[in-house]
C-alpha cells in the first residue's frame, strides 16, 4: 500500500464530527517533519518535489502544500528559484531550548 493509499485509509477513518479530517498534503508534512527531526533529513538538505512525490506515491501538488507549511513552521526554508531545503536551527533556538518549529 503506497502512502497515499494509506493516507486515504487514515482519513476516511476519522468520523466527521469531532475530529477534523486531515489532507494529504498535512501526512505528507507528518511524515517529512518526522524525518526531519530524527535527522534523516539533515539540515542544508535539497527537498526535491519531483523526488518525494515519487517517493510517497502523490502528486507534486500535496509535497508543495506540506513544504509550504513546513516553511511556516520553520522546519524548512524556501528560497526563490533554488527550492526548498531543511532550516538550519538558529543559535537563538538552540539558547532557548526550543525546537527548530517553535
Amino acid at each position: 500500500m503506497t502512502f497515499a493509499e494509506r493516507a486515504r485509509v487514515v482519513a476516511a477513518a476519522a468520523p466527521i464530527v469531532g475530529r477534523s479530517r486531515r489532507t494529504l498534503a498535512d501526512e505528507l508534512r507528518l511524515a517529512l517533519a518526522d524525518d526531519i527531526v530524527r535527522g534523516m533529513l539533515v539540515p542544508g538538505a535539497a527537498l526535491d518535489e519531483t523526488e518525494l512525490a515519487r517517493r510517497f506515491g502523490v502528486s507534486r501538488t500535496p509535497v508543495r502544500e506540506a513544504i509550504r507549511q513546513l516553511a511556516a513552521s520553520g522546519l524548512v526554508e524556501v528560497r526563490a528559484h533554488r527550492g526548498a531545503v531543511v532550516a538550519r536551527p538558529s543559535e537563538e533556538r538552540y539558547a532557548r531550548g526550543l525546537p527548530p518549529s517553535a
